[in-house]
This record gives structure tokens, C-alpha cells and sequence, in this order.
């Protein structure tokens, strides 16, 4: 009887200790990393030019270099921004006319920031890092000899900080929304452009 007591008392200790082992597990895993939706402007009108073909042509040059993290984000503004010529640009082929989305700059850099010393440090939330978008794209229509005829442009930048209570989730979820941002700000401004500057060609 004392044996069958033991070994009861036994079962319920190691079922105790593997549910701790279990918790701490769980509790030390990282968390599972967000996947983010992808940029896009398909749910904006199309901007149909009266042309027969397009291209879009990468001026700026995506970097790693410090401050610049542009090849280690998941939607780099370069890719969004080409992604702005496949949703936006639709041709009715009316004329022999060549429509260029020039990408000139898709910039993400990221500036470490200093905490405050000291005691108050202790006690105080400090934004760590500074996350500085910039985006410049034009959009040029050519003949069928090849003389330009139209061309609207548009920029813009933002900025944002990041707490040192982020997480690396948190980060990303910042930087995305940064690149969005900035992109919408420029598909706005460069749609304007384009209806003001490049009437003749474009409905």
C-alpha cells in the first residue's frame, strides 16, 4: 500500500515538473514573427495613359551600408514604388507614346539615439532609435521619337522614433507603417502631378 502511495505521489510530481518545463518553454520561445501586408495601391483608380508600353527604371540603389537599412526590411520603398506602376499605370494604346516611372530615391535609414544618463535614466522611457524615410519618383511620357512630351514628379519624407521597450515585431510593425506612409504621400502628390502637368495624356 505504502509503495502504491509512492508511486502515486511520484506520477503527480513529474507530471508537475514536465507542465513547469512545459510553461517555461512557452515563456521562453520568441514570439512568432508578424507578417505584414503588402503595400499596394490596387484599390486606387487608375491613372490610363494614352500610350502603347511602359517601363519603370531603378535610379536609386538600395543599400546596407549604415545609417541605411533598405535590403533588410521585408517592402523596401524600391520595390513599393515599382509596385506603384504595376496598380496605377494602365495605357489605352491610343498613340505610339512611351510612358517612364522613374524611382530616384527610396531611402530608410536608421539613427541610433542617445539615452538619458544617469539615476534618471532609470526611470526613463528613451526613444532609442530614429527611423527617416525618403522617396522621390517622376513619371515621363515620350513620343515615338523618343522626345519627352510630359513629366510630373513628386517627394516626400517622414520620420519616427522607436521606444527601448520595443520589440524586434515592433520594430518592423514601425518601419512598415513608415514606408506606407511615405508612399502614400508621394502616390498623392505624383496622381496631382500628373493630372496638373501631364493633362494631354492621361485620364
Amino acid at each position: 500500500m505504502r509503495l502504491d502511495i509512492l508511486r502515486r505521489g511520484s506520477s503527480r510530481l513529474f507530471a508537475m515538473m514536465a507542465l513547469g518545463l512545459a510553461v517555461a518553454a512557452c515563456a521562453g520561445a520568441p514570439p512568432e514573427k508578424l507578417i505584414l501586408p503588402e503595400i499596394t495601391f490596387a484599390n486606387q483608380p487608375k491613372l490610363t495613359f494614352a500610350a502603347g508600353s511602359v517601363e519603370t527604371i531603378q535610379e536609386y540603389l538600395p543599400s546596407a551600408q549604415p545609417p541605411h537599412i533598405e535590403l533588410n526590411i521585408p517592402q523596401p520603398p524600391s520595390v513599393v514604388a515599382a509596385r506603384w506602376t504595376r496598380d496605377r499605370v494602365a495605357l489605352d494604346n491610343s498613340q505610339q507614346n512611351r510612358v517612364t516611372v522613374i524611382i530616384k530615391k527610396a531611402a530608410v535609414t536608421e539613427v541610433d539615439l542617445k539615452k538619458t544618463p544617469g539615476l534618471r535614466g532609470s526611470f526613463t522611457e528613451d526613444q532609442i532609435a530614429r527611423f527617416d524615410t525618403e522617396v522621390e519618383m517622376a513619371v515621363e511620357i515620350r513620343d515615338a521619337r523618343g522626345f519627352r512630351i510630359g513629366e510630373a514628379s513628386a517627394a516626400a519624407r517622414r520620420s519616427t522614433s522607436m521606444s527601448e521597450k520595443a520589440t524586434l515585431n515592433d520594430r518592423d510593425l514601425i518601419i512598415h507603417g513608415l514606408v506606407r506612409e511615405t508612399m502614400m504621400d508621394v502616390n498623392r502628390e505624383l496622381e496631382r502631378n500628373i493630372r496638373q502637368y501631364m493633362a494631354l495624356y492621361v485620364r
